[in-house]
């Protein structure tokens, strides 16, 4: 699997815009420290490393606005969603409410329910990638896959391959 952002170069103000955006989902379910530190580490990944996200958190989050700057470019709209997916499982937690708000910014980014699906696979098959790095066992890889990210046997076989 190709690197999750590769090819895309964010500004400071789409950075800013996806950091509100994952607190904003983040605090569907609760704010969970593993949540803000992924937040963090995608700020300074963006070239925000200095800015303090827990500051962003009072700026808040108006997904009208937010659209303007996230979806111009349907690149940069794939990696806020993306990422909104990669956030949902920092915490362990997949919830009713995260599902919700992320079809929610969807809609408002004009991204179809097929479409929104296919980078729901993408980031579990990042998931998925990133823990097969680290596993010899790859059955237990597989399981994983399956049984805890919700994957088909056919879209986990590409990262099995040596």
């Amino acid at each position: 699997m190709d690197e999750l952002y590769e090819g895309i170069e964010l500004n400071e103000t789409q950075t800013e815009w996806i950091c509100r955006g994952l607190l904003d989902l983040a605090k569907a379910d609760g704010l969970h420290e593993s949540e803000l530190e992924l937040i963090q580490n995608f700020a300074a990944a963006g070239g925000q490393g200095s800015t303090d996200v827990k500051a962003l958190k009072g700026k808040g989050f108006d997904l009208a606005e937010a659209a303007k700057v996230l979806g111009a470019d349907a690149r940069i709209t794939e990696a806020f969603l993306v990422s909104c997916y990669l956030l949902i499982y920092a915490d362990g937690r997949h919830s009713d409410e995260e599902r919700t708000r992320i079809s929610e910014y969807a809609n408002s980014l004009n991204v179809p329910a097929d479409a929104l699906e296919n980078l729901h696979v993408k980031a579990r098959l990042y998931l998925l990638q990133m823990l097969a790095q680290g596993l010899r066992n790859k059955e237990a890889v597989r399981q994983v896959g399956v049984h805890q990210l919700g994957l088909n046997p056919d879209q986990i076989t590409g990262l099995m391959e040596d």
